[in-house]
């Protein structure tokens, strides 16, 4: 059996008409809201930039994104 209650001046009242037996031995657990999540902040992502004469005229896939970094990182 579960049973919903609230403390009230430091005594557990029960929500609705409940009645236990005398003596009856009873577990009260506290009910806590779960943490809150709040998104973690994020650093920008420096991407390397490329002369060219006509913005956007490189197509950058996720695979060539990884080689350039790669070639930047094997250069330092």
């Amino acid at each position: 059996m579960t049973l919903i209650g609230r403390v009230h001046n430091g005594v557990v009242v029960f929500e609705g008409p409940m009645t236990l037996p005398e003596g009856a031995v009873v577990i009260v657990s506290e009910q806590t809201p779960p943490p809150s999540r709040s998104a973690k902040l994020r650093q920008p992502v420096d991407l390397p930039i490329f002369p060219s004469d006509q913005p956007g005229s490189i197509e950058l896939t996720n695979d060539r994104i990884a080689e350039i970094l790669d070639q930047e990182d094997a250069a330092s």
